[in-house]
């Protein structure tokens, strides 16, 4: 696991929050607020929401999340578990 430094103050194992861990994902799968905005059919404004912690996701966006970078939903929704 890598143990890069993400808005959160921390890696992937410390992000405090769902939006913190979408956010070290999306980085570390080097896509840009937009382009992952495109693969959930939603708008970028939404991404930047749930990365800031002012809303969440629907549970139907943690699990495509999930499925797209290959996570547990329990790592997404809880910080727990990270498998890459």
């Amino acid at each position: 696991m890598q143990s890069a430094v993400n808005d959160t103050g921390g890696t992937a194992m410390q992000a405090k929050t769902v939006g913190g861990r979408i956010k070290y994902l999306r980085d570390q799968n080097h896509m840009t607020q937009k382009a992952l905005a495109r693969r959930l059919y939603v708008s970028d404004k939404t991404v930047a929401s749930w990365e800031a912690d002012r809303t969440e996701p629907k549970i139907i966006f943690i699990i495509e999340l999930s499925a797209l970078f290959h996570v547990s939903l329990n790592y997404l929704l809880m910080g727990k578990d990270y498998t890459p």
